[in-house]
């Protein structure tokens, strides 16, 4: 049995077959010229073999000639209700396969944990999958789920985690009960806890093998600032605190249903499903917490911060705040950072760092709300004699995205149509539709955010653009992160002053 995180991910595998190049005799400069030139001739036709298929006449045609309608998107609202004990419920049906998702959202994440004892929350959703469940011991219970071939497991989040199952249709009478002692009784074992340490413990010795993993550590900690709960991270001083009594006390204080949202979908029958979930959850008790408090943003200062390491590609990333929640200007700095930083083609940073230049792997930027400021981060992969090179050409490419009118009409266009094109695969699966929804409400969102997600992006104009490059791409402010070999990266106090950073998971 593998247990995933909040969601599991299906492969697909694709087959492709193409034909190697035919291979013509040699022509010389003269007889070419004097040969006529006569129409190519029809393609003769193939011996058809197995598998063979001629291709449709359609195919002929040329596809830039195409008229291709534009797209109509209507997002599907699940039916949702709130408990009288606070549980909130999202459901959505679909029969197309006989299979049964049930996710629990939980309003608790790895912010709310103590400062003594981070690495908390991870433990307590590992083990709420892991460490036996109502009357079954660990060992039962996953022998029961294997025999079923179902996936349960959870996964903490910064602000919200996640927890669920995903079964057969025919299994929900005799696995949903399992699913509400997983989440509301679970045994928290003591051996699997001393398990799930020693992992937990061994993920954290090894967090430094991870040059990528150090870039992204360390922009956290320099936008945030280290001692911020969005910026926090275990050690194996915080994980070897952690008791049994701290995860159990910590499970009846969070999960509880004032704080839960159960997402249904999957091939059911509403009226019997609501009742087994009534059963199940209807007694059970427990308010939500309060909102939380957030620290004022630290002030930001240009810097940049080495961070030593032996690696053939050194990691560059350059944070600074994004953009809070729910704010107006959300839609112009989507667009811009797509223009900006998008990849495949699309973004600038993109096309002029990796494609023009040549100076990087990958370069890219993204940008992302928050509860206070969010957080936008530009990304350089590249050798480490380049890196200097890279550095300052993208930061010129910041600067300038700044100027007024500095992305020209095709340039928001084709960031526009990528935001608006890539928006129908948010919702191609029932789950997806939940999941959307139930976050967007649980962060506060308007009723009709997604509804008109799209109308929104397409009204970003040109000064709309200019503006939101102005409020969050700010040189002044830039967090610069080099993860990299200090002797062959060059000269980087030209970027502003270096505080070399020995080890990230102290760094202050």
């Amino acid at each position: 049995m593998r247990r995933g995180l909040a969601g599991w991910l299906c492969g697909v595998l694709v087959a492709a077959c193409a034909a190697g190049p035919e291979v013509r005799p040699a022509v010389s400069e003269t007889a070419a010229k004097a040969a006529p030139v006569e129409p190519p001739a029809a393609p003769a036709q193939r011996d058809a073999g197995p598998g063979w298929r001629a291709l449709p006449a359609a195919l002929s045609g040329d596809p830039t000639k195409l008229a291709i309608p534009p797209l109509e998107l209507s997002v599907v609202k699940p039916e949702r209700e709130t408990w009288p004990n606070g549980l909130k419920v999202y459901w959505m049906r679909d029969a197309t396969v006989p299979l049964v998702t049930v996710r629990a959202l939980v309003d608790v994440g790895t912010v709310d944990e103590p400062a003594e004892k981070l690495g908390l929350v991870d433990l307590l959703f590992e083990l709420m999958s892991s460490g036996g469940a109502g009357s079954r011991d660990a060992d039962v219970l996953d022998r029961l789920l294997e025999f079923h071939a179902a996936l349960a497991g959870g996964a903490a989040g910064e602000e919200f985690s996640g927890f669920g199952m995903n079964l057969r249709k025919e299994d929900v009478g005799t696995l949903l009960p399992v699913l509400s002692d997983m989440l509301r009784r679970p045994r928290l074992q003591e051996d699997r806890l001393k398990l799930t340490v020693a992992q937990a413990l061994e993920d954290v010795r090894r967090r430094a093998d991870s040059p990528g993993g150090l870039a992204e550590r360390a922009v956290r900690k320099a936008v945030f600032g280290p001692d911020s709960p969005l910026a926090r991270e275990e050690g194996a001083e915080t994980l070897k605190r952690i008791t049994r009594a701290d995860v159990k006390a910590f499970h009846e204080r969070y999960v509880v249903p004032g704080n839960t949202t159960l997402l249904v979908s999957g091939d059911f029958d509403p009226p019997s499903m609501r009742a087994l979930l009534q059963q199940l959850f209807g007694d059970w008790k427990g308010q939500g917490r309060g909102p939380r408090s957030w620290p004022a943003p630290v002030p930001l200062q240009r810097r940049v911060l080495l961070v030593p390491k032996e690696t053939p590609q050194v990691k560059i990333r350059i944070g600074t705040w994004g953009y809070p929640r729910r704010s107006p200007d959300e839609y112009a700095i989507r667009v811009m950072n797509t223009a900006l930083g998008g990849g495949l083609g699309v973004g600038r940073l993109y096309l002029q760092i990796r494609d023009a230049q040549g100076l990087a792997y990958s370069a890219g930027s993204h940008v992302m709300p928050g509860p206070t400021t969010g957080l936008f981060v530009a990304s350089v992969d590249t050798r480490p004699e380049m890196a200097v090179q890279a550095l300052d050409s993208t930061l010129k490419l910041l600067e300038e995205a700044r100027a007024e009118g500095a992305f020209n009409a095709r340039e928001r266009s084709l960031a526009t149509d990528s935001y608006l094109n890539s928006f129908a695969f948010r919702f191609d699966e029932p789950e997806k539709v939940l999941r959307e929804k139930a976050t967007f409400d649980h962060f506060g969102y308007p009723d009709d955010y997604l509804d008109r997600f799209r109308e929104n992006i397409s009204r970003v104009d040109g000064a709309a653009v200019a503006a939101a490059a102005q409020k969050v791409v700010d040189p002044g402010t830039f967090q610069i992160v080099v993860v990299g070999p200090p002797a062959k990266l060059g000269e980087l106090s030209r970027f502003g002053p270096v505080t070399v950073i020995q080890d990230v998971e102290v760094f202050r």
